[in-house]
């Protein structure tokens, strides 16, 4: 598999802050920062989740340890990465996960989709661009797979990243009602598609400054 690294800078006024960092492959020496990242994300150790996060990171560890070890052609972790000069330490700021996958009741009639999941960025780095060039680099990876549509889910309540997605050009697909969500105890998920565009993805990457794309 091509091993592509973006190099980026951002700064604008709608961050807190500009943030100097690589998007690269995942990779098994990152998995403890990976678990961390997603973990504090999706389950910040509040209230009685602190007495079971270390149980839910180690879930999430071994899980992601199993997917960086697939032989699975269409699969990729991204990570984004600052250099820590002081300890000489690549440090994980943020990750997204791309795969291909199935949708509909006949999956097996349907065609793949590319499907993003699992995009979490460290709190201490929120607003600052990461995420965006995130799905950036997904949207260049699926476009080298050969496709041009991705997929993926937000919640309904989650305003932030919907604002995000919108912006990046994602449209709601369909809201999907389960069981929990028709008794309020969870919000609809929603299914959103992006049409990707090879020119406006290499022209959105290519204004990125200090970027490289080796193989």
């Amino acid at each position: 598999m091509v091993t592509s690294t973006i190099r980026f800078s951002v700064s604008s006024s709608a961050y807190s802050s500009s943030i100097f960092c690589n998007i690269r492959s995942a990779k098994v020496k990152d998995l403890q920062q990976l678990a961390e990242v997603l973990t504090s994300s999706f389950y910040p150790p509040l209230g009685w989740r602190r007495w079971v996060y270390p149980i839910l990171r180690f879930g999430i560890y071994e899980d992601l340890k199993q997917r960086l070890q697939t032989t699975q052609q269409h699969y990729r972790c991204l990570a984004a990465i600052t250099p820590d000069a002081a300890n000489y330490l690549d440090q994980v700021v943020g990750t997204v996960e791309i795969s291909c996958r199935r949708y509909g009741v006949l999956t097996f009639h349907q065609p793949q989709q590319v499907y993003l999941s699992n995009l979490a960025v460290r709190q201490d780095c929120r607003r600052r661009g990461v995420a965006r060039r995130l799905l950036a680099a997904s949207e260049q990876q699926a476009l080298d797979w050969g496709f041009r549509e991705l997929y993926l889910h937000v919640m309904a309540n989650n305003k932030s990243a919907r604002q995000l997605y919108q912006h990046m050009g994602y449209q709601v697909q369909q809201a999907e009602t389960t069981v929990l969500s028709l008794l309020n105890a969870q919000p609809q998920r929603l299914l959103l598609k992006k049409e990707l565009s090879p020119r406006a993805s290499s022209s959105r990457l290519h204004s990125m400054p200090s970027q490289t794309l080796p193989s």
